[in-house]
């Protein structure tokens, strides 16, 4: 176990204790019962078939995932379910419907060998339950939500009008979705819908042969810049729930505008857009103040770089288009979401935008400042959104508060010298990441940011040594240099 994760599973049991013992408290206050813990862990089953369904299944089994508690009587039935961050605040309703169905209906099933059918003692009738209740727990800040407290009759309403009908589309689904899923999937060796790129960036397999993996772009940024941070951050998901710095949420409210506008049918492009658009945008993110006009002034610069002026009505769009692909020799699957993927007169083209209060620094490579350019130029290369490489460019669209100052690179994939760029980009920080096992933490000026610093005891020595100024000018962002011609300026 990682030290930081051991220190968050402490905090996280002291504040669970803690949760419960007050919410037991002030339900038995109330009159309700005490609950205890129960295992093994309830399964609810399907009535057998006779026949297999285009599954090839006869019998389906719904569990729960979540810390289990019943009255003394059974009458009473509680779930606990943990979120890593706060408590989530509602769920959807399908989830919901699901869940109590189970706590309400399931019966405690020993454990078994896969393929082994459950005795027929485990599938007799249990008491009926009166109430059903379920919480959300916060292990970051002990938060707590009541999801649903409900009687047997909503239990079984809500399950036939939300619950049953997903549970039948997920049952006799044939579509497929490759995604971050694709990391856990037995079938992955015979799906014809996720892209293979074999020797995307030419990296090698690991010794001893590690289980499969996905990677992305964040991955490789996080990794180059703190191995621990990677680690407690994307594979573990822990957060401390810091508020972001005020450039992330500058750049997070003006992308999520972006996103609305480019997502508008039928398509139009931002050019036409009144300033006074742009100007009222940052407060319906939540920005004020000087993050407010610099928002503004970034989106009146992006009005004129807006990849969607002029567009044809025939075009297709595509705004944060997941894309997967599987390097079969490493057995990683690669993700990336790029800001917008489109079409121009036969072209594909992918646009990541930027928004910075540096301008570009010309002495480093545009795609080893941004290795998810370098990502975009492999997979359009090896041609994961089945477009000529020929015909597609990779853009870059920094955005600046102040008027001209903002700039849009494009960089051809198309060309090996770029193809040879990027695949060094890639190996450079994917290998160390591939290979690493232990993810030691590396400090320096990222750990003022690094959402697991709370637990990390390098990191929080690091920032109490090094207090960021208030005042300190922002660094340059890098970029590559204009004179290395594989760029086009727009």
């Amino acid at each position: 176990m990682h030290p930081a994760l051991l220190m968050w599973t402490i905090e996280a049991f002291q504040r669970y204790a803690a949760a419960r013992s007050a919410e037991q408290a002030q339900a038995q206050a109330g009159g309700l019962p005490a609950t205890a813990p129960v295992r093994p862990s309830w399964t609810w089953r399907t009535v057998r078939s006779r026949t297999p369904d285009m599954r090839g299944a006869r019998q389906y089994e719904h569990t729960v995932w979540g810390r289990q508690y019943a009255s003394a009587d059974g009458a009473v039935r509680d779930l606990w379910v943990p979120s890593l961050g706060r408590a989530k605040t509602d769920r959807a309703a399908a989830e919901k419907a699901a869940i109590a169905h189970v706590v309400a209906r399931g019966l405690p099933t020993p454990r078994r060998r896969f393929g082994v059918e459950p005795p027929e003692t485990a599938m007799a009738v249990a008491r009926p339950v009166d109430r059903v209740r379920v919480f959300d727990f916060g292990c970051a800040d002990g938060s707590v939500t009541p999801l649903l407290d409900w009687g047997p009759d909503d239990v079984h309403q809500q399950f036939t009008e939300a619950a049953a009908p997903a549970f039948h589309s997920v049952a006799t689904g044939v579509d497929t979705q490759p995604g971050e899923s694709c990391v856990d999937c037995k079938a992955i060796s015979q799906c014809g819908a996720l892209r293979r790129t074999p020797g995307l960036w030419g990296g090698s397999p690991t010794v001893p042969t590690r289980r499969r993996r996905s990677l992305s772009a964040w991955d490789l940024r996080l990794h180059g810049e703190c191995p621990a941070q990677y680690h407690l951050v994307r594979q573990l998901h822990l957060d401390d729930l810091v508020q972001e710095n005020d450039g992330a949420r500058r750049g997070r409210a003006v992308d999520a505008w972006l996103n609305e506008r480019h997502a508008t049918r039928p398509t139009q492009g931002c050019r036409d857009l009144p300033a006074a658009g742009a100007a009222e945008m940052p407060a319906a993110h939540g920005l004020d103040g000087r993050l407010a006009r610099e928002a503004a002034g970034m989106l009146r610069e992006h009005r004129d770089l807006c990849p969607l002026n002029g567009i044809g009505p025939d075009e297709q769009v595509l705004v944060q288009h997941r894309v997967t692909a599987y390097v079969p020799e490493l057995d990683v699957v690669v993700l990336a979401v790029p800001d917008l993927v489109y079409t121009h007169r036969g072209r594909c083209l992918w646009r990541e935008t930027k928004t910075s209060s540096a301008p570009l620094w010309e002495r480093r490579s545009l795609m080893r400042s941004y290795p998810q350019l370098a990502l975009g130029v492999l997979l359009l290369s090896a041609g994961a959104l089945d477009a000529d490489p020929r015909r597609s460019w990779v853009e870059f669209e920094q955005l600046r508060e102040g008027p001209g100052q903002s700039r849009l690179e494009r960089i051809d994939p198309s060309r090996p010298e770029n193809v040879a760029e990027a695949r060094e980009v890639i190996a450079d920080l994917a290998q160390p990441l591939l290979d690493d096992t232990s993810y030691e933490p590396r400090t320096g000026r990222h750990c003022h940011g690094c959402q697991a610093r709370t637990w990390c005891k390098p990191g929080t020595a690091y920032v109490t040594d090094h207090p960021r100024l208030p005042s300190a000018p922002p660094s340059s962002v890098g970029t590559g240099s204009v004179e290395e011609g594989h760029r086009l300026h727009g």
